[in-house]
């Protein structure tokens, strides 16, 4: 218990070190020029990092086969480069998009796999471009939604979405994008309302309001999109598909604010209130799971019989 106390403490005084020498080094650039603390801000809002696959996530994709996707990369920032992205599939019948957030992989929504194939559907995961198995360093908003709709494109038709934090505000990007769209879309602990997003990034920072403006004027010019069409009411215009959001009140990463507002905008939209299972755990809870397995499959057949899911099986080994 010591140990893992001390282990803890040593990990939060590193991390408020390099927030310190961050803060200095950003400082620093603004001062040598506005526009390099503006790029420098920017490389830091779209850089992840990458971390490890626990265990159970491993466990998940073994099941599932393998596959790469291209993905031509439309902002500016990359000019129509195209990059590949691994991706996985498991079961049959109608498709489920899986869309994980920044810093995510897409085995992060493993668990929601066998319950879904369970139901008759097939499912498809990713990992993003800087993420997981992926390659790059780098990640815009623009960036995962040019992802969505070509590994949609590639595994489609898309019967449903069920995406986390930032992926979320991905699938939706992805209709005003590329004219992306699913029958049932389930959004858990949703990152959505991008100005907050920025918002908290530029205060923990410490990039002062003065200087804010160069950095979102860099973000919207590599990125093609300015932070003002990015508002959640742009982003969810014109929507009428099934939408179901679930979001913990006591998350500490997004605020409950975020999915609040997506629902409360969303035509007929289900808001769905766990407690206490903050940011990331909620992707792993029995309750979360079934509801959202549910309001996906509505509407579908379920397998006939064990028999057809042990054939479907044997016929995915031999893929």
């Amino acid at each position: 218990m010591l140990s893992s106390a001390s282990s803890k403490n040593s990990t939060v005084v590193r991390s408020e070190i390099a927030v310190r020498i961050t803060r200095a080094a950003l400082h620093t650039a603004y001062l040598l020029s506005e526009d390099l603390g503006a790029g420098f801000a920017e490389r830091l809002f779209t850089s992840p990092r990458r971390h490890a696959r626990p265990e159970r996530e491993k466990a998940v994709l073994a099941t599932g086969r393998p596959f790469t996707v291209e993905v031509q990369l439309r902002s500016p920032r990359w000019n129509n480069a195209v990059t590949k992205v691994t991706a996985w599939r498991w079961g049959f019948g109608p498709t489920v998009l899986l869309v994980h957030g920044w810093e995510g992989r897409g085995s992060q929504l493993g668990s929601f796999v066998q319950p879904l194939v369970d139901a008759g559907l097939s499912v498809v995961t990713f990992d993003a471009p800087g993420h997981g198995n992926s390659p790059g360093n780098r990640l815009y908003l623009t960036d995962l939604a040019d992802a969505v709709l070509d590994v949609a494109a590639a595994t489609g038709p898309i019967h449903a979405t069920i995406s986390h934090s930032f992926g979320a505000a991905a699938v939706l990007l992805a209709y005003p994008r590329g004219g992306f769209d699913a029958a049932r879309n389930i959004m858990i602990a949703p990152n959505v309302i991008i100005e907050d997003a920025v918002t908290r990034f530029t205060r923990a920072v410490a990039i002062p309001d003065s200087d804010r403006t160069a950095f979102e004027r860099h973000l919207a010019s590599h990125s093609g999109i300015a932070l003002d069409a990015l508002a959640i009411e742009q982003l969810v215009a014109h929507r009428d598909a099934g939408l179901l959001v679930v979001h913990d009140p006591l998350d500490r990463e997004v605020p409950f604010a975020h999915g609040e507002r997506l629902a409360a905008l969303w035509p007929q939209a289900r808001l769905h209130v766990p407690e206490g299972l903050g940011h990331r755990r909620i992707l792993r809870d029995e309750a979360v799971i079934a509801s959202a397995v549910a309001f996906a499959a509505h509407g579908v057949r379920p397998p006939v019989s064990d028999l057809v899911r042990e054939v479907d099986r044997q016929f995915a080994t031999r893929e």
